[in-house]
């Protein structure tokens, strides 16, 4: 199971996504499960919920870009400006539920692995639907591992990333970084983070 989502909005339902498998649900806490439609996502990294957003799901899947408005009855896959399909990390505004960034890149090879690595880190917000990628405060995407992100859910516009290069902190939603200035010992330049948690 490569992530686990209780909706932001009723406690009794939970999305568990499955890598390179499916993306489940249940409306009983945990007890029964629904298996995932036809047309969803297969192999979801990242799911996220928001408290402003009831029944909308956002998916960052190894196949791509995945919305549904209905708890996963019925999927989208609003892909326009996306120039990469592995995607991985996933963070929405948690003041906006319009502005959403992902991480991405061409495959498995060059997400994870430091000698072939490259990624990039796309935004999308409520002015346009077509995708757009950041880069401004950002490591270069050659040699960089694909990005995890996480957005702070008392601070609206407040996004953090971590990569093999450090540790990103942006205040405008999602449109610039910086990086922050924290121990960030040699041999993580050499290792993929795994998670990313913002604690308030």
């Amino acid at each position: 199971m490569r992530w686990i989502e209780p909706d932001a909005n009723n406690y009794d339902y939970v999305f568990v996504a499955i890598e390179a498998g499916a993306l489940v649900q249940s409306h009983d806490g945990g007890r029964t499960w629904i298996d995932r439609v036809e047309q969803g996502p297969y192999d979801t990294h990242t799911l996220a919920t928001h408290p402003m957003a009831p029944r909308r799901l956002y998916s960052s899947a190894g196949d791509g870009y995945f919305e549904s408005f209905d708890y996963g009855e019925s999927w989208k896959r609003p892909m326009e400006g996306l120039r990469h399909s592995y995607l991985y990390g996933l963070a929405v505004d948690s003041g906006n539920p319009q502005v959403v960034i992902v991480s991405a890149s061409v495959g498995p090879g060059k997400a994870y692995s430091i000698e072939n690595a490259e990624s990039f880190v796309y935004r999308q917000d409520e002015d346009s639907k077509k995708w757009k990628a950041v880069s401004n405060g950002l490591p270069e995407p050659s040699g960089t591992t694909i990005t995890l992100l996480a957005a702070n859910p008392k601070t609206k516009g407040e996004f953090y990333a971590a990569n093999n290069h450090g540790l990103f902190i942006s205040t405008d939603s999602g449109i610039s970084w910086r990086k922050l200035d924290i121990q960030w010992p040699k041999e993580y330049s050499l290792q993929a983070p795994w998670t990313l948690a913002v604690m308030s």
